[in-house]
């Protein structure tokens, strides 16, 4: 009775937000979730929402638009009752604070106050948060504090409103100020001479430091009125201008600043290779450069020394995997300003060799329906065993997992999603999807941990003899879609196991048994799961999303395959290189292999994947064969078209500036294969020759035309020929003994001009005179 009765007296203290959720028009938005602090997101689905459950005082709210073009609203909330709030997509508000010159805030006064000088808004200060708002993101407001005090002195702000973030500790106090008595800020654009803004400059006065964002904007807060204060502009930890001195005064505080020396960084350094699954064997890593770069560095891993495995100009290595696993490569381009890092890695996907006791083997595979609720998305995708490896859960415990690949109609050509399942309980450990590059940049990511124990807390697994099982469960989700936040789940549940449960599906009817997940926090079942000896899968899962449950996935088979042949790990491709591997799983029982191209044996041995090098174009079938105790057994085809096509030439940028009569030496890195190489020169006026064609990879070049040329290099390799190189720029000059011929040459022409004009005007005064 007393749990009762502080349970009662608990509902009654906590306090509520609520309100509508519609677009930046004033309609209903679709699906949108909201969540207050590190607390569960909740759903709105018809345009209002309540989220309970909220203490007094200051939180962070945010408002996720998902039907709305996945846009996302954080804004600071006071609360001391009940508290109405509706959410515009692409609208956020200002909050502000006033305090004295003795720090203390004003919560009440006659005198002070703030305007939004752009709506013609005025705000008193209150107890809490004061605010203006909803107004347009991205655009710029300026705010004006009134102080309370008889000389009426006055605070600016210029600002840009932003969405804010739960990934930074800047937000969302992007837009939440503080005007206290006898401070000022200081802000403005800082472009170069040209009068583009430069972005990313840190400006500080010493105390704080404000980085221009994509307009050249910055401010700087809370400057003491009548003091100087030395204004720094750095770049990447360089300074790129000379300190300036500052008065820091009453109203308006603009301080614009132009930099002379604009110090360039590198442009991002791009990746080309694929995101794809292969044998542990040498893989072609190759990539595109930007602007500004002078050399590349490559990571097998994390950007550290340690993991450095590439360093140089070219834009191409082969590299070779310590063993199986999936690898991020990292790529970081250099020049001697500093060096820019692409947040976007390439994901390599390393297959083991397979033992041939475990659960499932390579090549088998199931089809399923997945329903998405609520987005009402429906999806039929094909998921493929194509090998085994170790890899670590979310609590740090490494587990042999069986790799599948996931494939479906929807997918575009380039786009890739991966899962690791457990090979004790056949639940995810990991996940991982990547989008075609052709599409975005988008990718998930997905970690996930059971820790299973019975009921006197010994470890345990899901297929155990226990009727009654708990788990722990954890994951973590990231997701590479900008404003789209993470998400993470930690719950603790209790198992329910039933035998000899039937279950119809598109596939069949299954007998089956079904595991019921309840999470012991609310009671609500956050897993449904159907399992079949015979299908050595689930034929049925439903997961109801762990922690908020406010999304829900189901799973129903439409097919398996469990093959009695051997099976391909390498998919059908189609390749633009010479050197590729085929690999085929283990199968049991089997003494060796025997491997056919277009009908002829040309492999036989214990192996099980097979190099190729220096292939035709053209298409090649290949067929496995399993080799038994006096018989062999067919398995898989596979279809592999070759196009070869060689790398273009990585040319080293030369001396970019000579006098006319010179010449430069031009070199580049050797292409496999090279029969020859061909330099090209083109000048300003569109004039191109071909200054060197030869087999050395360097040579001496004389440029006759005077201003710009742009140079490019091919090669001819096994019979195909490249692409160009990219272009390298030479600019020639006059020579002064030129230019001082030119000048004799003119004088002299003049002279002679000047001479046949006296002498004729002398022989037609004479004609003149013989007439008269």
């Amino acid at each position: 009775v007393n749990g009762q009765i502080n349970d009662e007296e608990q509902d009654q203290q906590a306090l509520q937000i609520y309100g509508s959720v519609l677009t930046s028009t004033g309609e209903i938005a679709g699906s949108t979730s909201i969540k207050v602090d590190s607390m569960d997101s909740i759903w709105s689905s018809n345009g209002e929402y309540v989220y309970s459950g909220l203490e007094t005082g200051e939180h962070v709210a945010r408002a996720y638009f998902m039907n709305n073009g996945h846009t996302v609203i954080y804004r600071m909330v006071n609360i001391d009752s009940d508290l109405e709030l509706d959410w515009y997509e692409n609208k956020n508000w200002i909050t502000f604070k006033m305090f004295d010159d003795e720090g203390n805030q004003i919560i009440q006064s006659d005198n002070a106050y703030v305007s939004l000088a752009e709506n013609s808004e005025t705000k008193s200060p209150k107890d809490g948060l004061s605010e203006f708002g909803p107004h347009d993101v991205n655009s710029y407001y300026t705010l004006i504090a009134h102080h309370d005090t008889d000389d009426e002195s006055t605070s600016y702000i210029h600002f840009k409103m932003e969405r804010g973030s739960r990934d930074s500790v800047s937000y969302p106090n992007l837009n939440n100020f503080e005007f206290h008595e006898g401070k000022n800020s200081r802000y403005g654009f800082v472009t170069n001479t040209a009068g583009v803004a430069i972005a990313g400059i840190a400006v500080s006065d010493g105390n704080t430091t404000s980085v221009t964002n994509s307009d050249g904007f910055f401010l700087l807060q809370n400057m003491n009125v009548g003091e100087t204060s030395i204004l720094s502009f750095h770049q990447s930890g360089n300074e790129v201008s000379a300190p300036i001195q500052v008065l820091v005064t009453e109203g308006e505080g603009w301080l614009n600043h132009s930099i002379e020396l604009e110090l360039e960084l590198p442009d991002n350094a791009t990746f080309t290779t694929p995101v794809q699954t292969i044998p542990v064997s040498p893989i072609t890593l190759t990539w595109e450069g930007g602007e500004f770069t002078d050399y590349y560095s490559i990571y097998d891993g994390e950007v550290d020394e340690d993991n450095l495995i590439y360093r140089g100009y070219a834009t191409s290595i082969e590299h070779t995997p310590e063993g199986p696993g999936m690898v991020e490569f990292n790529i970081v381009a250099n020049n001697s300003n500093g060096s820019t890092l692409n947040p976007k890695s390439l994901r390599i996907i390393f297959l083991p060799s397979q033992s041939g006791d475990e659960l499932w083997r390579v090549g088998m595979s199931w089809g399923y329906k997945v329903d998405y609720t609520p987005s009402g998305t429906i999806r039929e995708i094909d998921m493929t065993m194509v090998g085994t490896e170790m890899i670590m859960d979310s609590f740090g415990t490494e587990k042999q997992a069986f790799l599948m690949r996931l494939t479906g109609d929807y997918q575009m050509p380039e786009e890739r999603s991966y899962r690791w399942v457990d090979s004790e309980n056949l639940l995810n450990v990991h996940t991982y999807w990547v989008d075609d590059p052709e599409s975005s940049s988008y990718y998930t990511e997905g970690t996930l941990g059971w820790n299973f124990t019975d009921s006197d807390g010994a470890s345990t697994g899901l297929f155990g003899l226990s009727q009654e099982i708990f788990v722990h469960f954890n994951r973590t989700n990231v997701i590479g879609v900008p404003g789209h936040p993470d998400g993470y789940d930690d719950t603790f549940n209790t198992i329910i196991k039933e035998e000899g449960v039937l279950v119809t599906t598109p596939a069949g009817d299954f007998e089956t048994t079904y595991y019921r997940i309840i999470d012991n926090e609310d009671g609500i079942v956050s897993w449904e799961l159907w399992y079949n000896n015979s299908v050595k899968n689930w034929v049925r899962i439903v997961d109801r999303l762990s922690g908020s449950h406010s999304e829900r996935v189901e799973y129903e088979l439409l097919s398996y395959n469990v093959p009695t042949t051997p099976q391909f790990i390498t998919q059908d491709s189609d390749l633009a290189t010479m050197d590729f591997t085929i690999e085929w799983g283990e199968y049991p029982g089997s003494t060796g292999y025997r491997l056919f191209e277009n009908g002829a044996i040309i492999y036989q041995g214990t192996e099980t994947s097979v190099d190729f090098s220096d292939a035709l174009d053209g298409e090649y079938n290949y067929v496995i064969s399993a080799l038994m105790d006096g018989y062999s057994i067919d398995g898989d085809s596979l279809s592999i078209t070759v196009d070869f096509v060689p790398s273009k030439p990585n040319v080293r940028a030369p001396t970019s500036v000579i006098t006319e009569g010179d010449s430069i030496t031009l070199s580049w890195d050797v292409v496999e294969g090279s029969e020859w190489y061909s330099v090209i020169v083109q000048s300003e006026n569109g004039r191109t020759i071909e200054a060197y064609n030869g087999t050395e990879t360097s040579a001496i070049i004389e440029i006759s035309e005077i201003g710009l040329n742009r140079i490019r290099v091919n090669t001819m390799a096994f019979g195909k020929v490249s692409e160009y190189s990219d272009s390298v720029f030479v600019t020639v000059e006059e020579s002064e003994s030129g230019d001082f011929s030119i000048v004799m040459i003119f004088g002299g022409s003049v002279f002679l001009a000047m001479l046949t004009g006296v002498f004729l005007r002398k022989q037609g005064d004479l004609g003149k005179g013989e007439v008269g």
